[in-house]
């Protein structure tokens, strides 16, 4: 897996769903540094966490890591 696939997709899915990094560390409990950390590639997140983007943002967590279209 490409390290920035999850930040990119996460950044595209904020931009489509009108919602800001400071919006989603609130609505999966994190801290803003966290989320942060997460969209440069720094770090990843782990497989809790994704799930709860993906939940949020209305995605699979397959879709967050690869960007594959859900069928």
């Amino acid at each position: 897996m490409n390290k920035y696939a999850i930040s990119d997709n996460i950044a595209r899915l904020l931009k489509q769903e009108h919602m800001t990094q400071h919006e989603l560390a609130a609505r999966i409990g994190v801290h803003d540094p966290t989320l942060s950390k997460w969209m440069t590639g720094q770090r990843q997140p782990s497989a809790y966490a994704l799930l709860r983007i993906s939940r949020v943002l209305g995605v699979t967590v397959e879709k967050l890591m690869e960007g594959i279209e859900d069928g």
